[in-house]
């Protein structure tokens, strides 16, 4: 719990004006509570049996004195709680918001090699479930758990001062009441975060399915896919009910500790007003006090399963928010700039964790220079292109834009010069030209449309209802994956940035939409340095020179046509897949020479 509150410190700053007005109202609130036995102690004490008067009233008149104080109490109590249990509870509610962006913004500074070991539903389960169980943890902890430890302390010292010997046989049942509810409070943590855990599987396997749903459907892994979501479910219930079990204790131990003390101090305290000890108010008070005091621990015991399931899902979120991003800003980073476009990547290692994917690499491209990476399939080119805008950072070596070594550089200008366009280009939730301007949100209708029509966007796009306007679907479902190439070419194109990186945008196309994607390429303006990552060789025509990987490390590099003739690396890649030759034109597809 503790650990829960020192992580929630940044959060609680923000709203410390309302933390502080709610704190006084809870104060008052338990002043109020504390005076509601004392009319009524008073009038029975001093005026019903025949004690004496009160304060010199007659009968009559203490009566309805007792009745306007008694009913001034509890409406001024109902007024403060009203307000008090508001304003707290927005605070609570308003503090697990921040919690919940900062958590997203958070996972967003990862590194992709981080995202790469995680499981989306995990994640996702952090930043919606496990939140909302935070939220139900605060609110609690504002509401109930602050208000009612104040009225127990405040209680006890009252009783304390009245006769601090018959508050402490009040008290008989509260220690064992305290033993078990702390006992009982550690087992049901423990419990509550295996349930999370068992909860964020169950999340992460749903996401899991749900996303591959064609591949589920194609080779009728329905069966499968149902057994495994049925074991996390049903470990899911185990674990969420061994904490039900734990959670019913609380009640009965705390009815019985009340339902003892009321007895005890009954017996006691009626043994004493007999014997003269004790006078009828001060036991009427007791017996109130008692009565009371039991509700607010009963509100605490209860509590606990809250707190228990917060905190366990509020050390998830903690393991969030303590990590340190892989890739950040240096203390003296400065803005990098328009950039002409140079990059050099001098003696680079980069590895997973395992052996290098890229190995002291140094390669050089120029201000407008466009410079191809070929290589076979885990040779390190997609990692080459995800070093340039830093979405790792190298374990040795450096990689410098304009002469500058980008970890000297802010990370957002850094990245506000590159374009990317991937192998699996991603759409967001919305309409075609919303995912085009997303990468320029202050950009003109008339410059996105221009875009649009330089990357044939429009070519499909007046075929579909609402032409631009038209809505896809999470992920771009229900356009081609061409069409998806063709839609990240625009953004790219809008962008207008010094630096473009195509990772292999054909690889996984057919023949007429290369030919579509091939053609919007050509018409991407020349004068910025172009990084493309090529699998199938048919997409570096367009290239000044070539860079041919192998394992990590640069075997051979030079112009197309050169290396082409000769019997290196790239000659023989070609030879193998049969895409590209020469002849006096240039390096053309197979398909588009003549001898």
């Amino acid at each position: 719990m503790i650990a829960t509150l020192r992580c929630l410190r940044p959060f609680a700053r923000r709203h410390r004006r309302a933390l502080t007005a709610g704190g006084l109202l809870a104060v008052l609130k338990v002043l109020v509570s504390l005076a509601q036995p004392w009319p009524v102690s008073l009038l029975v004490g001093s005026v019903l049996t025949g004690a004496g008067s009160w304060a010199g009233l007659s009968p009559a008149a203490a009566v309805a004195v007792a009745v306007g104080a008694l009913l001034v109490i509890y409406t001024l109590a109902a007024v403060v709680d009203y307000w008090s249990t508001r304003l707290l509870s927005a605070t609570g509610l308003r503090m697990a918001a921040d919690v919940r962006v900062e958590v997203y913004t958070h996972l967003q500074r990862q590194s992709l090699a981080f995202h790469a070991g995680q499981r989306v539903g995990d994640l996702t389960a952090r930043v919606t479930s496990d939140v909302d169980r935070m939220q139900d943890l605060l609110v609690q902890i504002l509401s109930v758990l602050v208000p009612n430890a104040m009225l127990v302390l405040g209680m006890g010292t009252v009783m304390l001062v009245l006769d601090p010997a018959f508050a402490l046989v009040a008290f008989t049942a509260t220690p064992v009441m305290a033993v078990v509810i702390f006992r009982s409070t550690r087992a049901l943590k423990h419990a509550a975060r295996h349930a999370r855990t068992a909860d964020g599987q169950v999340a992460a396997a749903a996401a899991e399915g749900l996303s591959v749903m064609p591949l589920v459907q194609a080779c009728s892994l329905e069966p499968r896919m149902r057994d495994r979501m049925e074991s996390l479910a049903l470990t899911s219930l185990v674990r969420g009910l061994e904490a039900t079990r734990l959670q019913a204790r609380f009640s009965p131990v705390v009815d019985l500790a009340s339902a003892s003390s009321m007895a005890v101090v009954l017996a006691v305290g009626s043994w004493r007003v007999l014997a003269g000890h004790l006078s009828v108010a001060v036991l009427l008070v007791f017996l109130g006090y008692v009565s009371s005091l039991y509700k607010p621990l009963k509100a605490l015991a209860k509590l606990s399963t809250v707190t228990s399931k917060g905190t366990s899902a509020a050390e998830r979120v903690h393991d969030i928010l303590r990590l340190t991003p892989a890739v950040r800003d240096a203390p003296d980073a400065v803005p990098a700039g328009r950039l002409a476009g140079r990059i050099d990547i001098d003696d680079v290692t980069f590895s997973y964790g395992r052996e290098p994917v890229v190995s002291h690499l140094t390669l050089h491209i120029e201000p407008g220079e466009t410079l191809a990476l070929v290589g076979r399939t885990g040779a390190g080119k997609s990692t080459v292109a995800a070093l340039v805008p830093r979405l790792m950072d190298p374990q040795a070596g450096r990689v410098l834009l304009d002469g500058m070594d980008i970890r000297t550089l802010e990370l957002e200008t850094v990245r506000a010069q590159v374009s990317l366009v991937l192998q699996d280009c991603v759409l967001l939730h919305g309409s075609l030209m919303d995912n085009i301007a997303c990468g320029r949100p202050d950009a003109t209708e008339a410059a996105v449309r221009r875009a649009a029509r330089l990357a044939l966007v429009d070519e499909f796009a007046q075929r579909l209802p609402l032409g631009l306007d038209t809505p896809v679907g999470e992920r771009g479902v229900g356009l081609s994956g061409g069409q998806r190439q063709r839609v990240a070419i625009a953004r790219a194109i809008l962008r207008d940035t010094p630096i473009l990186i195509l990772d292999e945008p054909t690889s996984a196309l057919d023949v007429e939409s290369e030919s579509l994607i091939t053609q919007a390429l050509e018409r991407l303006p020349r004068d910025r340095t172009t990084l493309i990552i090529a699998h199938r060789l048919s997409t570096v025509r367009r290239a000044d020179r070539i860079a041919v990987l192998e394992a990590g490390r640069l075997v051979e590099e030079g112009p197309p046509e050169q290396l082409l003739r000769g019997s290196g690396p790239f000659a023989r890649l070609t030879a193998t897949e049969g895409a590209l030759r020469v002849n006096d034109r240039g390096l053309l597809p197979v398909d588009d020479a003549r001898p």
